[in-house]
């Protein structure tokens, strides 16, 4: 009887034109495939890939009471380097635009009369370093003015002489005259070598009647403190002597100008073989990281702002999830036509930089100010999209992670860039971010290589 029944029912189903039910769609690896289990989705690399499909993790964040502030990067003092010319010369640059360079590294060299000079004045010092020829010349200076001291006292006796024997006998007065024009000029004599002793007296001895503190000795100390300054080296440095005992300030032909700190040479560099002034702008140097951000806060937010609160940098892309701690700190000065307050916040040391991060970029300053809420379990806003009447997000099978799991929201309070979530997650459990929407859209699209029923086919079909 239930095979009789059976085959009527096929010869029924042949006689109303029915076709056999639709192949089961098989998986491709380049889309998403929906499992038997609701909202659950298979997302293979592949198809992660094709999706820009990425992942955040929920976490514990302050989310309530948090200020967020447009600002920009800016050079932080000393990041900065401006490198002049010490001499007036020629100057031959050694380094391209936009090279990294390191302290230490010869930046350009310069062509100068100037330190010629000074290296033949450094001679001349040098070669009384120990005050001999000083003590020499301060002997033959003091001889000089004995010696003169002497013939003005025999011409003063010789005039006393004189004068006795012409009145006694008469006819001495052109002899008298010409021993006093004799003794006026042994007078001038006199006092011209008595200073030259004391000028000679100064250079060879100082103060404290030592060498160290003559004039000399001091002259030669400037005249190495200022080629130490043009060639950064120190004075010892310089005074340094090479196997075959000549000073190392006598070798350098052309002072080289050496890169004190880190950093990338900027696009403007003196031209090549080019005649600069002395202190004229070489080359700049910056440190991209070394950094600061200059954020812009309301006034109305001054009864909750104060020095020194913890902040957080973070990029303007929400995808970006790199957040660099730093310290706030209020500006000085308020705008009062914009109604607004600077901010700076420089990153904390330490800190380990991303690319992005430039003089001129700008992003975004996160201050948790006083009285706000306790941390939360919140995910990035983005991760969330509305599906109908309700949102939604995608979580990561956290043991497969080639599976997501779609979540009906249940969403708390948002800050504009995080939300917190009431429940459906933990703490570390990972969302879809990038790719959110895409995937949401082929979740509900057919399944590729499904065939489409036929609404028109029945068994009363025409």
């Amino acid at each position: 009887m239930k095979t009789a029944c059976l085959l009527s029912s096929v010869l029924l189903l042949a006689a109303c034109g029915g076709t056999p039910p639709p192949p089961v769609a098989e998986a491709h690896p380049d889309h998403p495939v929906a499992e038997s289990v609701p909202g659950r989705v298979e997302l293979s690399a592949v198809a992660r890939e094709n999706l820009g499909i990425t992942f955040a993790k929920a976490e514990y964040r302050v989310v309530q009471g948090v200020l967020r502030l447009p600002g920009r990067f800016a050079a932080a003092p000393g990041s900065r380097r401006i490198y002049q010319a010490p001499l007036d010369g020629r100057v031959e640059v050694l380094v391209k635009p936009y090279q990294q360079v390191q302290p230490g590294e010869v930046l350009f060299r310069i062509m100068s009369p100037r330190w010629h000079q000074l290296r033949l004045e450094l001679a001349e010092g040098s070669a009384d370093a120990g005050g001999t020829l000083a003590a020499q010349r301060l002997a033959a200076g003091e001889e000089q003015a004995a010696a003169t001291t002497r013939a003005l006292t025999a011409w003063k006796e010789r005039l006393a002489t004189l004068e006795r024997l012409d009145r006694e006998i008469g006819g001495k007065a052109a002899e008298r005259s010409v021993a006093a024009t004799r003794i006026a000029d042994l007078s001038l004599q006199a006092v011209e070598a008595n200073a030259r002793v004391a000028r000679l007296r100064r250079e060879a001895i100082g103060p404290d009647g030592t060498a160290e503190t003559g004039l000399a000795a001091v002259r030669l100390r400037q005249m190495l403190a200022e080629a130490a300054s043009i060639t950064g080296s120190t004075p010892a440095e310089l005074m340094a002597l090479d196997a075959q005992g000549r000073p190392r300030w006598s070798l350098i032909e052309a002072p080289e100008v050496r890169a004190t700190a880190p950093g990338v040479v900027e696009g403007e560099v003196a031209g090549a073989n080019a005649w600069v002034e002395e202190h004229a702008p070489v080359l700049t140097i910056t440190d991209p990281t070394g950094v600061r951000l200059h954020a812009a806060g309301l006034q109305a937010d001054l009864p909750r702002l104060r020095d020194g609160l913890p902040a957080r940098i973070v990029a303007y892309d929400p995808a970006d999830r790199t957040a660099i701690p730093a310290t706030a700190v209020l500006g000085p000065v308020a705008d009062a036509i914009d109604r607004s307050v600077e901010l700076i916040a420089h990153p904390a040391a330490g800190s380990a930089l991303p690319a992005w991060v430039r003089p001129g970029v700008t992003a975004l300053l996160e201050i948790a100010v006083r009285g706000s809420a306790e941390e939360e379990l919140a995910i990035p806003l983005a991760a969330t999209v509305p599906d109908g009447l309700v949102s939604v997000f995608f979580r990561r099978d956290p043991k497969a992670p080639d599976a997501v799991q779609r979540v009906e929201a249940d969403l708390g309070v948002s800050d504009g860039r995080w939300v917190v979530v009431n429940s459906g997650l933990k703490e570390g459990d990972e969302v879809v971010l990038g790719g959110v929407h895409p995937l949401k859209l082929s979740v509900q699209a057919p399944v590729a290589g499904a065939a489409k029923p036929d609404p028109h086919a029945s068994c009363g079909g025409h």
